[in-house]
């Protein structure tokens, strides 16, 4: 059966938007995208609830993140059964001091190494 128009209008509401930003990272990178040309979409019965959701993504996402490339002079072999892997990297000429994913993960059994793609 067809919807009739009424039923239409009953399920049809306004979009509303929620938005979240970083003023010290649109400040840093002015070109970056912003998100507004293709927002996530979401649906929530309260705007409260899209604001909380925004701000929870914002917080996952909106952080300045860096990435590392680092060669283990060993093969190290993770068992991702414990756990995903992670690395805290020190090093002062990058200024840097903090724990890293392991989002990529390369071992090397000829040459006896492992290299790892740190990111966070």
């Amino acid at each position: 059966m067809p919807a009739t128009p009424a039923d239409i209008a009953a399920a049809s509401r306004d979009v509303e938007l929620a938005t979240w930003s970083d003023a010290t990272i649109a400040a840093r990178y002015p070109s970056a995208r912003d998100g507004s040309v293709t927002p996530a979409t979401g649906y929530f019965d309260s705007a409260a609830d899209a604001l909380a959701m925004i701000n929870a993504r914002g917080a996952l996402i909106g952080t300045e993140r860096r990435r590392f490339a680092v060669k283990v002079q060993d093969v190290l072999w993770p068992t991702p059964e414990t756990g995903l892997p992670q690395a805290t990297v020190v090093d002062a000429e990058q200024p840097v001091n903090g724990a890293f994913l392991a989002a990529r993960i390369e071992i090397d059994l000829d040459a006896e190494t492992t290299s790892y793609e740190l990111f966070g």
